[in-house]
């Protein structure tokens, strides 16, 4: 496990604990996530997914639940607990065969290399609720989209700084602006909040061409106001705010920005380690 890169706040064991610890309507939000990215998935069928970061409710189950799932999955997770908890619930599974890659994306060079030696290999890349954890997301990035294939997809979601519930904050006084961050940004160590426009402005430097911007889950309180909800909201609430977020994106609780790299893109420009593999 390499040391925590620059720009991130906390490393990531202790982001996990404080994550856990606090989930309330977090669950919520992972489920609604978690159902985006598998729609985009049983789309695309790609044959290998590298996924950065697979966090306390695992794609990769539901993916090998639904019909045709990949041939070949591999997570680099850098918290202890999800690495190990992803390693165990995983372990002698054929479809997709899933590898375990304990430490970050940044660092992951020489690992994924084994995996996959040669050029990159992987169809969809999925860079799912983590870019907003730290200072240097570029970086992040460019470490992930290093392993796409031409021709191949990469998905990054995030939260929207856009959210129905912060602009409602900000009509009410309550912070100057829906990009403030707030007091679970502040404990979680996340350092931005995005808009559609910024998201966009992440990516757009890594030569991808954007297929769409999706919104899912409507959130119109903060996560301890919407957990109070959740009793009476039910089952029937929880799948009305998710199909909510569908209908109207832009002010959608997150958002997730779905891209492909170009058939004729050169291996040769893409980021490459100190020891000149991607």
């Amino acid at each position: 496990m390499s040391p925590t890169p620059s720009g991130k706040p906390l490393s990531a064991d202790d982001y996990a604990a404080r994550h856990d610890g606090a989930l309330d309507f977090e669950a919520v939000c992972l489920r609604a996530r978690q159902a985006h990215n598998l729609g985009v998935v049983q789309r695309l069928a790609p044959a290998v997914v590298l996924e950065v970061g697979c966090g306390p409710e695992r794609l990769v189950d539901a993916v090998s639940a639904a019909p045709a799932p990949p041939r070949d999955w591999v997570i680099v997770e850098p918290a202890t607990r999800w690495a190990e908890a992803a390693r165990t619930a995983t372990a002698g599974r054929t479809r997709p065969a899933v590898t375990v890659v304990h430490d970050y994306i940044e660092s992951a060079g020489d690992a994924l290399a084994v995996h996959w030696p040669g050029e990159p290999r992987a169809d969809l890349v999925i860079v799912s609720g983590v870019v907003h954890e730290t200072a240097e997301p570029l970086a992040l990035l460019r470490a992930a989209v290093a392993w796409l294939r031409p021709g191949g997809h990469l998905l990054v979601s995030v939260p929207n700084a856009l959210s129905f519930h912060r602009l409602l904050a900000v009509q009410m006084g309550l912070m100057p602006s829906p990009e403030t961050l707030g007091e679970r940004n502040r404990l979680l160590g996340q350092p931005t909040v995005y808009r559609p426009q910024d998201l966009r402005a992440l990516v757009g430097p890594l030569g991808l061409d954007e297929v769409e911007m999706a919104g899912y889950l409507f959130k119109p309180f903060t996560h301890a106001q919407m957990a109070q909800l959740l009793p009476s909201l039910g089952e029937a609430g929880v799948q009305g705010l998710i199909a909510l977020g569908r209908q109207f994106p832009e002010q959608a609780a997150e958002m997730a920005l779905l891209s492909r790299r170009p058939p004729g893109s050169s291996p040769g420009a893409w980021p490459h380690t100190a020891h000149g593999r991607p």
